[in-house]
């Protein structure tokens, strides 16, 4: 490839001048040099060295996204990971940076991750219990947290997380006021967003006089080699509810399928809820009643956050974002009192 130093020799101009032209800035360069540059600069496809201009300036432009999964389960199978990446490497992209993305079941495996690649800035997502603090200690650079509950305080971080305990107090509270009373909660696990949203659905199980706890949590364990036998458990415990309300309509659409495939009608038999309105929340049969949480705004916004505080604009901001969340009723709750 040709290098600013080769074209200023052929053109006889300044490296400098070359340099101008090759970022925009012009004002201060003859037209004539301008055409005669650019010229050049087509004639050989010139593409600029990113890698030297970052290292000169001692920073990447790369954002980092780490996403925390269970086990071995592909995070992306879910629609709301793909369709949050995607709000999220649009908006890197626009702000001049690329995008690293890696997934992982140990935080310890992200340290070399990031420390190797001299990432300008994180975005993380699925963290649970203390797992940012421990990442904080080894990365000093600014971090946004997607979905996280125990990291109000640390520096150098903000939080974008929606109202998830008020969101499942809703959606529970609609579930019971169309007659039902023997109500499970599934998720696959009882921490953080998942515990926010459980809360939710105890508070309103409570108000309601009915019996909620940990007794009437079921788990699902997807993307390992007992899929099958969990799906076939959780069918077999369906039958002491009239309804469940799942964590996810990732999860939600397992259940469905899983128990029709059986042979269990949803709703007649058994009711089903989701969270999230993914784009198939609503083409699976029956649609899915759910939670809609605006998934596109939350990366932006996520993006938008942590490019503030890299350029050192962290005090126009606030550290915690919660957005909002709606009840979408469709086809999967059966109304009992009709």
């Amino acid at each position: 490839m040709i290098t600013i130093k080769e074209i200023a020799n052929m053109l006889n101009v300044s490296t400098t001048t070359v340099s101008n032209v090759i970022h925009g800035k012009t004002k201060e360069v003859s037209p004539a040099n301008v055409k005669r540059i650019q010229k050049v600069l087509k004639e050989y496809d010139y593409m600029p060295n990113i890698n030297a201009r970052n290292l000169a300036s001692n920073r990447s432009r790369i954002i980092g996204m780490v996403v925390k999964v269970s086990g071995k389960e592909n995070p992306f199978k879910d629609q709301f990971f793909g369709e949050l990446l995607g709000a999220v490497e649009e908006r890197v992209r626009s702000q001049g940076y690329n995008l690293m993305v890696y997934a992982l079941s140990d935080v310890q495996q992200v340290q070399k991750f990031i420390l190797s690649w001299n990432m300008d800035g994180l975005v993380t997502c699925g963290f649970v219990e203390g797992e940012i603090a421990y990442l904080q200690e080894r990365y000093k650079k600014p971090i946004v947290i997607i979905d996280d509950y125990d990291t109000d305080g640390l520096d150098h971080c903000i939080n974008i997380r929606l109202e998830d305990k008020k969101a499942a107090y809703e959606m529970t509270k609609y579930v019971i006021s169309c007659g039902h009373k023997e109500i499970a909660f599934l998720a696959d696990n009882n921490k953080n967003l998942d515990h926010q949203r459980f809360l939710g659905y105890c508070q309103a199980m409570d108000e309601a006089g009915l019996v909620g706890g940990k007794e009437n949590f079921l788990k699902i364990c997807p993307g390992n080699r007992r899929e099958q036998d969990n799906l076939e458990e959780l069918y077999k415990r369906s039958f002491a509810y009239t309804a469940i309300i799942c964590s996810s309509d990732y999860y939600a659409s397992m259940l469905l399928n899983a128990f029709q495939d059986r042979g269990r009608r949803v709703p007649d038999e058994i009711s089903i809820t989701g969270f999230d309105d993914v784009g198939y929340a609503s083409l699976v049969r029956p649609a899915l009643t759910t939670i809609r949480q605006d998934i596109q705004r939350k990366g932006k916004v996520a993006v938008e956050m942590l490019i503030k505080m890299l350029r050192g604009t962290t005090g126009e901001v606030e550290t915690l974002v919660v957005l909002p969340t709606q009840l979408i009723i469709r086809d999967s709750v059966r109304n009992l009192n009709e």
